[in-house]
């Protein structure tokens, strides 16, 4: 190898994608390359010549920092199409990339007097605009019940007149919030604390 540089790797959407720039010895006249993302091989590419450019593209990537590296293995192909690949001397290249997500929180209260649970979200970082995902959680000693995923805008409301354990039949409610911004990244999911309601879901 006398040459492997990076032009540039990053994330979106929870796909890492870059490329660069590679060149061999005159004693070599292919490169194998390896990719590895988190310390794991994603794929593995093989360029016949003596320079070139090498590219990654993959998808399924959450939320943090991940670390990419390529390995870059000078090459031989001979007339028979033959490989035999220098592993000795891998020539390479890392770099930190990071999927940016959005962040949800949430705000909850009781009205008493209309026994509706009140709750406000918001979101903030990723890729906004956002849209705002709820679920409902109930629970007792003997079952438990989800409304699963939906769309409701930055506030939601649910029925949850007070109720206490002596009550013959009571249920924990509890609303959840997530928030998926405009390149399909979900926050993790924030929670309000245990409501006890008197009326079953």
């Amino acid at each position: 190898m006398t040459n492997l540089t990076n032009n540039g790797v990053s994330s979106y959407a929870g796909e890492i994608a870059g490329n660069g720039t590679w060149a061999v010895s005159t004693l070599a006249n292919a490169l194998h390359l390896d990719y590895y993302v988190d310390g794991s091989l994603r794929a593995s590419d093989e360029r016949p010549g003596t320079s070139g450019y090498w590219y990654y593209s993959g998808g399924g990537y959450g939320c943090g920092s991940h670390s990419f590296e390529v390995r870059a293995y000078p090459m031989v192909i001979d007339s028979n199409n033959n490989r035999t690949v220098c592993w000795s001397s891998p020539m390479t290249l890392s770099q930190s990339v990071v999927q940016t997500c959005p962040t949800a929180s949430l705000s909850c209260s009781r009205n008493l007097a209309t026994g509706y649970v009140n709750c406000t979200g918001s979101g903030s970082g990723g890729e906004p605009s956002y849209q705002y995902q709820w679920n409902i959680r109930y629970s007792n000693d003997y079952s438990s019940w989800e409304s699963g995923w939906f769309s409701n805008g930055t506030s939601y409301s649910e029925y949850c007149p007070r109720g206490f354990y002596v009550d013959a039949y009571y249920w924990n409610a509890q609303l959840q919030l997530r928030v998926v911004d405009f390149a399909g990244m979900s926050s993790t999911v924030v929670s309000s604390q245990n409501y006890l309601c008197v009326d079953p879901p």
